[in-house]
């Protein structure tokens, strides 16, 4: 009985999977005739399709397939410009300049307005060896669009990177008086100035940046490329005289501090700067590049807890960095705070569990702290995370060396001997293999030696070792 109700469930389970399997199949068929009809009368539907099955061929790394599948599309949609853009950028991909050049003519003479499309052409036929087709079509845009700012912009960093900077400043002066309130082409026309070496007006152009800048990163950025204008030329005493004079005047201008302790770490005068540094950090005790500056500067002088202690400020804003940990790691153990160093590496590692480079940095730590065991341990972790690269077995064997465990120190040497890819790294691990078996040969049984002739006046008292019975043991082991 069981088995005939058995069977009867048997072919009902088959019979209602053949059912759901035909149904669905019909279902895909009705959708897929469907959908056919529809592209008959509005074909563009099918270009959300043909960007999926694109899409799928990029995370398959299909660059060749999909690129057939645009320009089949294109055959029935036309010229769709999302379609052509990506094929455009798969041409880029493959570095194809002249089809990539045949696909952003079609672009631009869809989207005329689209200077994007105008500026991909025209690096296209640059790459392809057509410089003057390429400066065409920025000298078209100039002529079309005289008061576009953008465009004057843009123009401008063409000639630049072509090294026409007759053409290219002009331009960008040009921007810069149609949108005096853009940064970014002041930015623009700075840099110009700067590359060709007209350092008086590059100086004035920084300037005004780092004066009407709302952000503080800008104004460091601009008082950094000015410095960098007064290194050229070779006077960094009139830099650093013009700032002192500035800060007289405002002695709590804390980009000004900043500013003057650069100036003179470039000057090698690591005191002055660690001054000003200091100054700035009291008005600014947060700003990030003023601790960094600090930590370098007290770590260079040996002043590893006052290095340490800015670094825990530093961490305390940036809690989710973890290489900020690793560095106070380092400072712990350099000003001798050993358990504090450990602490540092334990944060460390609880925040990232799969770099095997980072738990070689932590066994080289544990090392460095006297613990062998979990050095050694960690090294092993890095190896199963990295099973090619034996580096981490080397290191493990060299520590073994170290700590006498000979033994050990063998098998590490024998599997990277034999499963090392590198001949480098096997022809190294014998060589370790050869010094320790020299080691070993060395090594003698301790001779029975005949006592030397007491002297007289000790004849016949046994020396304190031979009366006990222990004798010395000698050799390299035996210290």
């Amino acid at each position: 009985m069981c088995k005939v109700i058995f069977i009867v469930l048997a072919v009902t389970i088959a019979c209602a999977a053949s059912v759901l399997f035909a149904d669905q199949n019909q279902d895909k068929q009705a959708i897929l005739n469907e959908l056919s009809v529809y592209a008959e009368s509005d074909p563009s539907v099918l270009g959300s399709v043909v960007s999926a099955i694109g899409d799928a061929y990029m995370r398959q790394n299909k660059i060749d397939e999909a690129i057939a599948l645009y320009e089949k599309a294109g055959s029935i949609l036309g010229d769709n410009e999302d379609l052509l853009n990506r094929q455009a950028n798969l041409y880029n991909q493959k570095a194809d300049n002249e089809k990539a050049m045949v696909i952003y003519k079609k672009l631009v003479s869809l989207k005329p307005g689209n200077t994007w499309y105008a500026q991909m052409l025209s690096s296209a036929l640059g790459a392809a060896g057509k410089k003057d087709e390429a400066e065409a079509i920025w000298a078209d845009l100039v002529a079309k669009n005289p008061a576009d700012a953008g465009i004057l912009s843009q123009a401008a960093n063409f000639y630049g990177n072509v090294d026409k900077m007759d053409k290219a400043i002009p331009l960008a002066e040009k921007a810069v008086k149609l949108d005096a309130n853009n940064v970014g082409y002041m930015q623009n026309l700075a840099g110009l100035y700067n590359r060709a070496g007209k350092f008086d007006k590059a100086e004035d152009a920084y300037k005004n940046i780092a004066a009407t800048a709302n952000d503080q990163w800008l104004k460091d950025w601009a008082n950094a490329e000015l410095l960098n204008v007064y290194q050229k030329q070779d006077k960094l005493d009139d830099f650093a005289a013009k700032t002192e004079a500035e800060l007289a005047n405002n002695p709590d201008d804390a980009s000004r501090l900043k500013l003057l302790g650069e100036v003179y770490l470039r000057k090698g005068e690591g005191d002055k700067a660690l001054s000003n540094y200091e100054k700035a950090a009291g008005i600014m005790p947060e700003d990030k590049n003023v601790n960094n500056r600090l930590v370098d500067l007290y770590e260079s002088r040996g002043k590893f807890d006052e290095a340490a202690a800015i670094m825990e400020k530093i961490i305390a804003t940036s809690p989710n960095e973890p290489y900020l940990y690793e560095r106070l790691g380092n400072l712990y153990e350099k000003a001798g705070r050993k358990e504090d160093s450990k602490k540092a590496w334990e944060a460390i590692m609880s925040r990232v569990t799969n770099d095997p480079a980072l738990y070689s940095r932590y066994a080289e730590a544990l090392y460095k702290l006297g613990d062998l065991k979990n050095a050694v341990t960690q090294l092993k972790k890095a190896q199963d995370m990295d099973p090619v690269n034996l580096n981490y077995t080397l290191r493990k064997a060299s520590m073994l060396i170290s700590a006498g465990k000979i033994e050990e120190a063998k098998a590490a040497l024998g599997k990277v001997s034999v499963e090392a890819k590198e001949e480098w790294m096997r022809t190294e691990a014998n060589r370790q293999l050869a010094e320790i078996a020299n080691m070993k040969q060395d090594i003698k049984p301790a001779a029975v030696q005949s006592a030397p002739k007491p002297a007289a006046a000790m004849q016949g008292v046994p020396k304190k070792e031979e009366a006990s019975g222990n004798k010395k043991k000698k050799g390299l082991f035996g210290r």
